[in-house]
């Protein structure tokens, strides 16, 4: 397999909403940690409200370039975290999410060829 379809079928895009930037930027920064990517697109803001402030974060990330950190991250309140790709992938993300994190399952659906979680998190 060529290493465009590998990455493709690694790609995971994890949202975060309901929380503070703070809690956003300490999300995707654990997870920037735990897949490291020279081509990581980093973290965007999808929405804000009516204020400018922005209310939904995401980043994509390479879940087949697994470092896997350890131990807990402190969190300063719970984030809706939304999880989609392959279901590998996913699975990869979810266990390191599950290492770090508190985690409450709040949904999935899945697909023949994709997964979507939604969890909320808080310090474990």
């Amino acid at each position: 397999m060529n290493s465009e379809a590998r990455h493709a079928d690694d790609a995971v895009l994890v949202t975060a909403t309901d929380c503070s930037p703070q809690c956003a930027r300490t999300l995707i920064g654990f997870l920037e940690r735990a897949f490291p990517d020279d081509g990581a697109e980093g973290i965007e803001t999808q929405a804000r409200d009516h204020t400018g402030a922005p209310t939904v974060w995401s980043t994509t990330i390479d879940a087949g370039r697994a470092a896997m950190p350890t131990g807990p991250v402190a969190l300063d309140g719970t984030v809706r975290v939304g999880v989609q790709g392959g279901p590998r992938a996913v699975d990869r993300v979810l266990f390191a999410l599950t290492e770090a994190f508190t985690v409450e399952a709040k949904g999935t659906v899945a697909g023949d060829q994709e997964r979507e979680v939604e969890l909320l998190l808080r310090s474990a």
